[in-house]
């Protein structure tokens, strides 16, 4: 999964297929944003399937550069606002709904500056082993790589500790133990190999949904 077009493409359709369901469960709207977290996934693996259709083909480069584009607009932009949000709208007690409204402004201008950098940074994707990886020819500033790394933990992983949601836990351990998996297997192309861990996140995230029909706030 994810290590070819075929890969990426099949992962595709299952995640959407996922994240339909997902929505139809879905006992109230405040839910929804959440639940249809495995479409998005769904459509960012498409976009790299795109990637590698086009790969090493000097006359698809726009639709490549379209597909990376794509690809990481989601990783970088989406993901660091979506998480925060679709957390905060589901969010019972006050003072963590107060919490993560400021992570959602945080978010907010971290996926900005990601739009920004990305813009100016030109990435382009490669071959590594049987993976991706996307370069960002545009920038070899180590502490300003590490500050984004910082920013992007914040957005996209403390808010699912920060939420009283039941499963909201669970989601945040499951997709740091994923992105530490897909370092370990394969750190020089996290961004791509990760995506094979999307289709565990979107299982949970299903039976999270499931279980909104319960009351969702747990004692802490």
């Amino acid at each position: 999964m994810c290590f070819s077009a075929t890969g990426s493409f099949a992962l595709s359709g299952i995640l959407i297929g996922i994240g339909t369901a997902s929505i139809v469960q879905s006992a109230s709207p405040s839910h929804r944003m959440l639940a249809a977290a495995p479409i998005l996934f769904g459509a960012q693996q498409a976009a790299e399937g795109v990637v590698w259709l086009t790969i090493g083909a000097p006359s698809d480069a726009m639709l490549q550069r379209l597909g990376v584009d794509v690809f990481l607009g989601f990783a970088l932009v989406v993901w660091p606002l979506w998480v925060p949000l679709s957390l905060q709208r589901i969010e019972r007690d006050a003072g963590r709904r107060r919490i993560l409204t400021g992570l959602c402004w945080f978010a907010a201008g971290v996926s900005a500056s990601a739009a920004v950098l990305l813009s100016r940074w030109q990435p382009f994707a490669q071959v590594a082993g049987h993976s991706l990886r996307y370069d960002y020819p545009g920038t070899s500033n180590t502490a300003l790589h590490v500050l984004l790394v910082l920013a992007y933990i914040t957005s996209t992983v403390v808010p699912f500790f920060v939420s009283t949601s039941k499963l909201a836990r669970t989601l945040g351990t499951t997709l740091v133990v994923s992105v530490v998996a897909a370092a370990l297997i394969r750190r020089e192309a996290l961004t791509s190999v990760w995506c094979f861990f999307a289709a565990i996140l979107s299982g949970v995230i299903f039976l999270a949904v499931n279980r909104s029909r319960e009351p969702i706030a747990a004692p802490v």
